[in-house]
């Protein structure tokens, strides 16, 4: 249960297109995955920025993309973001995103400030330490209907992890049509048991596969997530990976 009072997501803010744009915005968390057992550095490594004046290759972003009056409108906005130490790229790529649609100066405006509330309460729920990238992968979540709640359970029970595949698995999981609370439900679960990012990762393609042979989306989850947690409990958390969970299909 969220305890700010705000709706839940951007399904609820947004209305009937918002799950379109939350599948949309998946894209580039499902290419973030894919790094999970990349070598070296990443983005989501790094640590949120300090607080200052707005880096100028980050403004330089805006350069011929906007007229005079809508950059200085989102300037104002992400100079203020920055300012509170909360990650200013997501706006830049917002207001990208809003001025390759031609959208109005207001439209845009209003966007990067529900972006930047997002942000601010993924730092909330997340802790003040979070990394770039979780923050960034919170806002995600939150807009795509995910508790506030969820998240504080999740940093609770993932602590010295990073939480970016694990904020992404379950975006992606509600985007497919399972419910936010069977969501949280299986991946703080198998958080309990012990699950790598990598699982996590077979966990949801798993899932995935499911629902598109027919499964109902919440059992899906509830079936690969007990069925994955029952495995690692067997061999200490060493193996099992979900790719080798047979699912339960539904009846006919």
């Amino acid at each position: 249960m969220t305890t700010t009072g705000r709706p839940t997501g951007a399904i609820a803010r947004d209305g009937k297109g918002g799950r379109g744009r939350v599948v949309r915005a998946l894209a580039g968390w499902l290419a973030a995955l894919a790094l999970v057992s990349a070598p070296g550095p990443v983005a989501a490594q790094q640590p949120a920025p300090a607080r200052g004046t707005t880096p100028a290759w980050l403004r330089a972003r805006l350069d011929g993309r906007l007229d005079a009056a809508s950059r200085a409108a989102v300037e104002r906005v992400i100079d203020s973001v920055h300012a509170s130490g909360l990650p200013a790229e997501p706006l830049v790529d917002k207001a990208l995103e809003g001025a390759s649609k031609r959208a109005p100066r207001e439209a845009i405006v209003r966007a990067l400030r529900s972006l930047a509330a997002d942000l601010a309460l993924a730092r909330q729920s997340l802790g003040a330490q979070s990394l770039t990238g979780e923050l960034t992968a919170g806002a995600v979540a939150l807009r795509g209907g995910i508790d506030d709640e969820a998240l504080r359970r999740l940093r609770r029970e993932r602590q010295g992890q990073p939480l970016v595949v694990a904020l992404g698995v379950l975006t992606d999981l509600v985007a497919r049509g399972v419910p936010a609370s069977d969501a949280s439900r299986a991946v703080l679960d198998l958080t309990r048991a012990g699950v790598a990012d990598e699982q996590l990762v077979a966990f949801r393609r798993d899932v995935e596969r499911d629902i598109g042979i027919g499964a109902p989306p919440a059992a899906a989850a509830t079936l690969r997530a007990s069925s994955l947690a029952l495995n690692l409990g067997r061999d200490g958390g060493a193996t099992g990976a979900a790719s080798r969970v047979p699912a339960g299909r539904p009846k006919p």
